[in-house]
C-alpha cells in the first residue's frame, strides 16, 4: 500500500471518527432536552402532592375543643374577623380543608355572648356537616357530638322562650282590648253625667 492510500484511510478514519463524536453529542442533547420538562413536572407533582400532604395533615390536627377555647379569649370584634377569614377559605379546593372551616363557623355561631350568635343556622350546618364529613378524630367525634346537644338544648328553651313570649303578647293585646272597652264605657258614662247635670239645671232655673 503507498503512502498516499495510507494518507486517505487515515483521513477517512478521522472524519468517520468526528462525524461519530457529532452524532452522540447532538443525540445527548436531544435526549437532554426531551428529559429536562419530565423531570421539572416531576418535581412540581411532587412538591404539590407533599403540600397538600402537610396541608391535610394540618387540618386533620385540628382540635375543635382548642378551638372552642381559644374562640372564648376574643372580643366581638376579633371573632367578626375570624368569621370572615373562615369565609374567604371555603373556596379552599381540597374537601377536607372545606369540612374543617365550616366546623369551625359553627363553633362559632354557637357562641352565645357575641353578635354572631345564631344557633339555628350552627345547629343546620352542624347537620350537614355529620352527614357529609368523614375521618374525625373521636375527640373531635365527642366534641361534635356534645355541641349537637347543646344546640337541641338551646333551640328547645328558645322555643319554649318564643311560645312564652307569644303567649305573653296575646294576654297583653287582650288586657290592651278590655281596657280599651272599660274606657270608652267610662266616657260613656261621664257623657251621661253631663247631660244629667244639664237636665238638671234647667230643671232648677225654670222652677
Amino acid at each position: 500500500m503507498t503512502l498516499i492510500n495510507i494518507s486517505y484511510h487515515a483521513l477517512k478514519l478521522n472524519l468517520k471518527s468526528k462525524s461519530l463524536r457529532q452524532t452522540k453529542q447532538s443525540l445527548l442533547m436531544l435526549i437532554i432536552i426531551i428529559l429536562t420538562p419530565l423531570l421539572s413536572a416531576c418535581q412540581l407533582t411532587s412538591t404539590t402532592v407533599n403540600d397538600r400532604a402537610v396541608s391535610d395533615i394540618a387540618v386533620k390536627a385540628t382540635s375543635y375543643s382548642q378551638y372552642y377555647l381559644w374562640l372564648k379569649t376574643l372580643n366581638n370584634k376579633q371573632i367578626l374577623s375570624e368569621e370572615k377569614k373562615l369565609k374567604s377559605l371555603t373556596s379552599d379546593s381540597s374537601q377536607q380543608a372545606i369540612s374543617t372551616n365550616q366546623s369551625k363557623l359553627i363553633l362559632i355561631y354557637s357562641l352565645s355572648a357575641t353578635s354572631l350568635h345564631q344557633p339555628y343556622k350552627a345547629k343546620r350546618m352542624l347537620n350537614e356537616y355529620l352527614l357529609t364529613s368523614d375521618g374525625k378524630s373521636k375527640e373531635n367525634v365527642a366534641f361534635t357530638l356534645l355541641l349537637r346537644d347543646q344546640l337541641n338544648t338551646q333551640l328547645h328553651l328558645l322555643e319554649k322562650q318564643n311560645a312564652t313570649d307569644k303567649e305573653c303578647n296575646k294576654q297583653l293585646d287582650e288586657h290592651h282590648l278590655i281596657i280599651e272597652q272599660l274606657q270608652n264605657q267610662l266616657n260613656q258614662v261621664n257623657k251621661q253625667l253631663i247631660l244629667l247635670k244639664k237636665i238638671e239645671q234647667n230643671i232648677n232655673e225654670r222652677g
